[in-house]
């Protein structure tokens, strides 16, 4: 379908740029759908008694804007906008709270009594090391050999960002453009469908099933020719899924056939994984950055993430954040260092793994003791399938209990109902809370 336009449509906008804003609020007032055609170059040229030239430089200053995306032969389309930053998915995964006594399953946070004691940590920091300038290394010195082994690449492959989310946004904003298509998990995490509409990217929804991502549906979403591809290969949020190894190899297989994209791994969960890591790196012709969280692990104060990349791509993310942060705090990043290294924090996140999987383990033997058909899974989350979302939700508010809507976590918010309890500060149900799930199983 393409948008049609009169010269009256344009009053006496003439210029490139008065008939690129008349353009846009044509789109705006019409509410134009993603994905919609402008009419060719030429055909309105001839509308407005213009030359093809000035519509074309009024085309591109739609591209600047991120309204349009020229895509060579078969014209120029419409952009995703972005939506107000008040209706983001992320402010709808957490139900308000009705009173100060409700125990919030919603978050996805970890455990504060199972992450490590900083205060011995932070007095070595504080001490060791130089202090940073502008012009300092991105990584410190301390840390950058521990991450390297960590994710098994070369220290130059390696920087250091604010966390998992920091490093998503900042790779999607060097590896695309607007108007490109990323192929991502549904459901998923709602910041990353969030971060897809800012970046006004176009989301490919690929399903998962208790292997990982289904190969005949990732062969699908690579028919639309993606730029990029982002996969949580662990621990998936919110269903705790993990990539088997013989599913590793299909989706390797079907993405070293097909035109070479960039793929990003989340690995947001890292060291609190009860299950081995696993990466495309050396499987796929495109770029592979992987993602390494500390937030689970360590503590979301630290907001620290390791980014592996080539380094085309690290360079990118490296000099745009010269314009912002610029580096991540080299206290913290030291920080990070001694918790790695030392034997006391070590043996404390070791444990923390160990009782994580005990608790969802325990939910999930309770929820299938009652019918639920729930994968056992990894991580902090408990993905339940039930038959109405609203329904559940009211009736576990009222004995107290907060859990995170599924809706959340589809892109246009409509699936088979769930919803996503967080496991993670829990040993298992009290009976109230079990019972009211299986009424609505």
């Amino acid at each position: 379908m393409a948008l049609e336009f009169t010269s009256a449509d344009f009053g006496k906008a003439r210029g490139a740029r008065e008939i690129a804003q008349k353009i846009d609020e044509l789109v705006e007032a019409r509410r134009a759908a993603f994905g919609t055609k402008l009419p060719p170059i030429r055909t309105l040229a001839r509308i407005l008694e213009v030359s093809p030239t000035t519509v074309a430089a009024a085309y591109l200053e739609l591209e600047r804007r991120g309204v349009a995306k020229g895509q060579g032969r078969t014209g120029t389309v419409l952009v995703r906008r972005n939506p107000p930053l008040g209706a983001a998915r992320v402010f709808r995964m957490f139900p308000e709270q009705s009173s100060p006594a409700t125990h919030d399953l919603s978050t996805g946070f970890p455990d504060p009594r199972l992450l490590p004691d900083l205060r011995e940590a932070l007095a070595s920091a504080a001490l060791g090391g130089e202090a940073h300038n502008y012009l300092n290394r991105h990584v410190a010195e301390e840390l950058s050999p521990i991450l390297a082994k960590l994710l098994e690449v070369e220290p130059e492959s390696l920087t250091v960002v604010n966390g998992s989310l920091d490093a998503l946004d900042r790779l999607l904003g060097q590896a695309c453009v607007a108007g490109d298509r990323v192929i991502v998990e549904e459901p998923s995490f709602p910041p990353i469908f969030d971060l897809l509409d800012v970046h006004r990217l176009v989301p490919v929804p690929v399903r998962s099933d208790t292997e990982g991502i289904d190969p005949d549906s990732l062969a699908q979403a690579l028919e639309r020719r993606a730029q990029v591809m982002i996969w949580q290969p662990r621990a998936q949020n919110p269903t705790g899924i993990s990539t088997s190894s013989r599913r590793l190899g299909e989706l390797a297989a079907l993405l070293a056939q097909a035109r070479p994209i960039t793929v990003i791994e989340d690995d947001h969960s890292g060291l609190v994984s009860s299950v081995p890591r696993s990466t495309m790196r050396g499987q796929v012709p495109g770029p592979v950055a992987t993602i390494y969280g500390f937030s689970k692990s360590h503590g979301p104060d630290l907001r620290i993430s390791a980014v592996a990349a080539n380094a085309e791509l690290l360079a990118k993310v490296v000099e745009r954040r010269r314009l912002g942060p610029s580096w991540t705090s080299g206290l913290m990043q030291r920080l990070l260092a001694h918790l790695l290294t030392e034997e006391a924090p070590s043996t404390r996140v070791e444990h923390a793994k160990k009782v994580y999987a005990e608790r969802l383990g325990l939910l999930v033997g309770q929820l299938r003791a009652i019918g639920a058909d729930v994968a056992s899974g990894d991580g902090l989350n408990c993905w339940i399938p039930v038959t109405s979302e609203l329904g559940v939700i009211t009736d576990l508010a009222r004995v107290s209990v907060v859990v995170a809507p599924g809706s959340a976590f589809y892109l246009d918010g409509r699936s088979a109902p769930h919803i996503r309890i967080t496991t993670a500060a829990i040993d298992g149900l009290a009976p109230g809370p079990i019972e009211v799930i299986g009424r609505w199983l």
